[in-house]
């Protein structure tokens, strides 16, 4: 996108702010609002980190390949969106990490950053700055993956900064992502809807120039979008899905009420990974290999995750 464009795009968020609504409170530390303008609609949950009544959570890897909305109701979410990128059997293509801890078979590559959360920190981090062959550290309580980072130093990245296709990256489409503020006190949760009349979603460009713009974030990441992007607030999913309904995703980041936390048990998460890990070995999975304009189906052929190309979209 030319500076000239950027500065356009802008402009019109910024002359469309008076339509927007105010942010709406949901729960102790968390609010909600939705940006439209003639070509966008934008969901944002903007969660306060230091409030000790809420706290945020990942998946465990029992669940994976559960809908946005199933999750969230299973664990009495205030607020979820879908998160990472994942292969034909719904394992998360970066670092994961839930209330059971890190998850065994999600899988690390070169090209994914992460968002992390745990006493009292939280961090988004480039894939550039990630040593894959690392174990998560000990103070982070949630983590999950994503990729390209969208704004760094406070900086949203441009169109000739970000990587990925020109059909990826450069394209409109639906978008997941999150960010954070300065102080990093201020969590962001946001998703672009898109492939519908009028709204056709967002370039990478366009959503981190609205995150640093309209949300004064100061590190953002991309998860995985498309027809996998989905937010649930309160209780219900608030955008419109891109394939008119949920579609599961391997893993979620979600913010709770702390009395509504259950404690990991060992034993039975173990014993219900098992489970899973056998049905998956005897039952044949049809693998998706997806691009940005096509879906495949095919039993023997694997979603691309070499080094040298992205992570595969879920459009």
């Amino acid at each position: 996108m030319s500076a000239r464009r950027l500065l356009l795009f802008l402009a019109a968020l910024l002359l469309a702010s008076g339509a927007f609504a105010d942010w709406q409170n949901v729960a102790p530390g968390v609010d909600y609002q939705e940006f439209r303008e003639d070509t966008y609609d934008i969901h944002v949950v903007r969660i306060d980190l230091t409030n000790d009544a809420i706290q945020i959570i990942g998946t465990r890897e029992s669940d994976k390949g559960t809908k946005v909305s199933d999750y969230a109701r299973k664990i009495h979410a205030i607020a979820a969106i879908n998160a990472d990128y994942f292969d034909d059997k719904f394992n998360p293509i970066g670092l994961t990490v839930g209330p059971c801890g890190e998850w065994e078979n999600s899988r690390r590559t070169k090209r994914e950053g992460y968002v992390a959360i745990g006493n009292q920190q939280a961090r988004i981090a480039r894939q550039s700055d990630v040593d894959q062959d690392a174990p998560a550290d000990e103070w982070m309580e949630t983590a999950v993956s994503g990729w390209p980072a969208l704004i760094v130093d406070c900086t949203p990245l441009a169109a000739s900064e970000l990587p990925g296709s020109d059909a990826f990256t450069r394209s409109p489409h639906p978008r997941s992502a999150a960010g954070l503020s300065r102080d990093h006190n201020t969590l962001y949760l946001v998703v672009a809807d898109g492939r519908r009349t009028g709204v056709p979603g967002m370039t990478l460009a366009q959503l981190a120039a609205f995150m640093a713009s309209r949300l004064n974030a100061c590190s953002a990441i991309n998860f995985d979008g498309g027809g996998s992007t989905a937010m649930w607030v309160r209780d219900h999913i608030v955008n419109r899905p891109s394939d008119g309904v949920e579609r599961p995703v391997a893993d979620h980041l979600a913010v709770i009420l702390k009395s509504d936390f259950t404690e990991c048990d060992p034993a039975d998460e173990a014993r219900r990974v098992a489970v899973m890990k056998a049905r998956e070995s005897k039952t044949g999975v049809t693998v998706t290999t997806i691009t940005t304009t096509t879906v495949t189906k095919t039993t023997t052929q694997k979603p691309q995750t070499s080094a040298s190309t992205p992570p595969p979209p879920h459009p």
